[in-house]
């Protein structure tokens, strides 16, 4: 979280907010609607990056240790927090906005199986971009 803290100063953005929070609580949050002061609107997020926990196995070059302690348990494990915080995501995010799901593990069952499973979840109101 410091290093993105860090890069994140750069930006120099008053609309940033970085948040070391349990991802999958996050609340929903609701506003006074300006026409109508007795109806309650959605606070939305245009850009989301979610950074979820994971094994690091995509680490394992400059941290050889992750190698000795990587099981597939251990990936396995994190499959359903990881599912978690980018549902949350998904539902905090603006329609027509942006979310960015990023590990820094190899594992597909970290990576594309998340994506696919919150893709079938939302049927056709999630757009997945390839930017490769």
């Amino acid at each position: 979280c410091a290093i993105l803290v860090h890069q994140m100063t750069r930006i120099n953005s008053p609309a940033l907010m970085i948040i070391n929070h349990e991802g999958q609580k996050l609340p929903l949050l609701w506003k006074r609607a300006e026409a109508d002061n007795r109806k309650e609107v959605r606070l939305a997020y245009d850009r989301i990056l979610a950074d979820v926990p994971c094994t690091g196995d995509g680490t394992m070059r400059k941290n050889v240790d992750v190698w000795r302690k990587w099981s597939v348990n251990q990936a396995m494990g994190l499959h359903r927090l990881q599912a978690q915080i980018l549902t949350r995501g998904v539902e905090m995010l603006a329609e027509g906005g942006i979310i960015v799901y990023s590990t820094c593990s190899m594992n597909p069952c970290e990576n594309e199986a998340i994506v696919a499973a919150v893709l079938a979840k939302y049927k056709g109101k999630l757009e997945l971009v390839d930017v490769s």
